[in-house]
């Protein structure tokens, strides 16, 4: 990676990590969609391995039912980091050509859902069984463009679950996935050293932006810029669609 590009990527990670701050989620989101428009996927990727950890152990850790959400997901964790590492090892470490275009669907789809608000409610019977088949499908999505959120963040957002809780479940969840990833990415020798030093200063400004993104929260209106995130992310996927096939 060129200088510019670090200090693009380091930038990208000051507004993902203000992002976070203010509504709770998207640093891995909003980092891969903007770092993959200058650099290859599997960079960008590898760009937030640690990042991702810090915040989501961070997310994991605060709300006091870390056990209770772990046994009850764990039928969702377990399918999941298996197929996120074999994803890796088959076609992950690659870097096809038409991961970007999963990418632009994954982006589009998430952005889609939030600003048309649309949210599964998933009955109490159905959550064991579809577990195991969210965990495999988000893992293949996350071996292939670094973020698991579909169809990971409708599925937990259909359970019945309390907000507080539902935090605390994706940072369980997103925490299993970002070491997971990190894993994957040393064995295949995606992250070595210039990419680890990288990645490490990159915590720096991914906590700044938190810091920042919770001040922001106490003045301004989350749900305008809730939706500022959602029509960026849109936006981005649809760039990124175009610019693929044309």
């Amino acid at each position: 990676m060129t200088t510019a590009e670090i200090a693009f990527g380091l930038a990208v990670f000051l507004l993902a990590g203000t992002v976070k701050g203010l509504v709770g989620l998207g640093l891995p989101t909003i980092t891969i969609a903007l770092t993959s428009l200058v650099l290859p996927l599997t960079e960008a990727i590898a760009l937030i391995a640690l990042p991702t950890i810090f915040t989501n152990v961070w997310q994991a850790a605060i709300g006091g039912r870390f056990w209770v959400i772990l046994r009850r997901q764990w039928p969702l964790i377990v399918p999941l980091m298996i197929a996120l590492y074999l994803t890796m090892w088959l076609v992950g470490q690659k870097g096809p050509n038409w991961a970007f275009l999963v990418l632009a669907a994954v982006l589009i789809v998430y952005s889609g859902l939030g600003l048309l608000r649309i949210r599964l409610h998933i009955h109490a019977d159905l959550e064991k069984p579809l577990a195991p088949v969210i965990g495999v499908v988000s893992g293949f999505v996350a071996g292939l463009v670094g973020v698991p959120i579909i169809p990971l963040m409708p599925y937990l957002q259909g359970l019945d679950i309390k907000p507080s809780e539902l935090v605390q479940s994706l940072g369980v969840v997103l925490c299993a996935t970002s070491l997971t990833l990190t894993v994957s990415l040393l064995n295949f020798g995606l992250l070595d050293g210039p990419r680890a030093i990288v990645s490490a200063a990159a915590v720096v400004p991914a906590l700044a932006g938190m810091w920042v993104g919770q001040q922001i929260r106490r003045r301004l209106s989350i749900e305008q810029f809730r939706l500022a995130v959602f029509w960026a992310l849109l936006l981005t996927g649809l760039y990124t669609f175009a610019s693929r096939l044309l």
